[in-house]
């Protein structure tokens, strides 16, 4: 939060649990929420407890909706979202109301996961694990011809890594447990392989050894062998050397 927020804060001598009216969050992952991600959500009293309670269980298996993008004007997923970010925990217990990222650059991104049970959403940023809430907004109804919209789209595929502190599963005493943890991590794209920092072999090209570069992509479906080289048959020989002989016979001939 910021240094604003901060003062605030310590000029009105409220202890932790304090609820502020507004922040502006600067710099993402320096105050980072040091309570208990899952338990925060109860501090949303409107949303109906049965609601919390499956965000919560949810929560404590990360089985997130998806990993979208935190950026100055907007929250990018696959699902639409408004761009508010709204009741942020910071600090020990503290709260605030409305969050403003203004002062962020245009190319400022932070990853955050989402969590949606009843048309009610957290969001945890990974960076900091400051719980918050936004807002999902209707799909859209999809295009004619039967084409998908992308807030349609594979919101619920889950993804191939495991974000850092970005849940209650951080060990206890870590870094990521005590701030929230500052590594990033990219995502995967789906289909993506891991690949060796080698340049890799041309095709066709041969390797140390002599023989043709046997290293294919992990994944990559196997070609077809090629035809089996042709053996010619006895009778094709025969064929061959009479002609051989019958040719030398007529060059000895017209020698003499």
């Amino acid at each position: 939060m910021s240094l604003l927020a901060t003062l605030a804060l310590a000029a009105s001598g409220a202890a932790s649990g304090a609820v502020l009216p507004h922040c502006s969050w600067d710099k993402p992952g320096v105050n980072p929420f040091m309570g208990d991600v899952v338990a925060a959500v109860d501090r949303y009293t409107d949303i109906p407890a049965a609601t919390r309670a499956k965000l919560k269980e949810r929560m404590k298996k990360r089985d997130y909706d998806e990993l979208v993008s935190i950026q100055r004007d907007g929250i990018k997923g696959n699902a639409q979202y408004g761009s508010e970010i709204r009741d942020m925990h910071f600090g020990a217990n503290n709260v605030c109301k409305t969050v403003s990222r203004a002062k962020w650059s245009a190319k400022l991104e932070e990853r955050g996961l989402v969590y949606c049970e009843d048309g009610q959403c957290i969001l945890v940023p990974t960076v900091c694990r400051n719980v918050s809430r936004i807002d999902r907004m209707p799909a859209k109804a999809a295009a004619p011809g039967g084409g998908s919209n992308s807030a349609t789209g594979d919101s619920q595929a889950p993804l191939e890594f495991e974000p850092t502190s970005a849940g209650p599963l951080a060990a206890p005493g870590s870094f990521a447990a005590g701030a929230g943890g500052g590594s990033d991590v990219a995502p995967l794209l789906p289909g993506s392989v891991f690949t060796s920092s080698a340049p890799a072999a041309p095709l066709g090209s041969f390797g140390p050894g002599g023989g043709a570069s046997p290293i294919a992509p992990p994944g990559a479906p196997s070609l077809p062998p090629g035809p089996a080289p042709v053996v010619p048959e006895p009778g094709t020989w025969a064929l061959l050397l009479a002609g051989l002989t019958a040719l030398g016979f007529i060059a000895r001939r017209r020698q003499h």
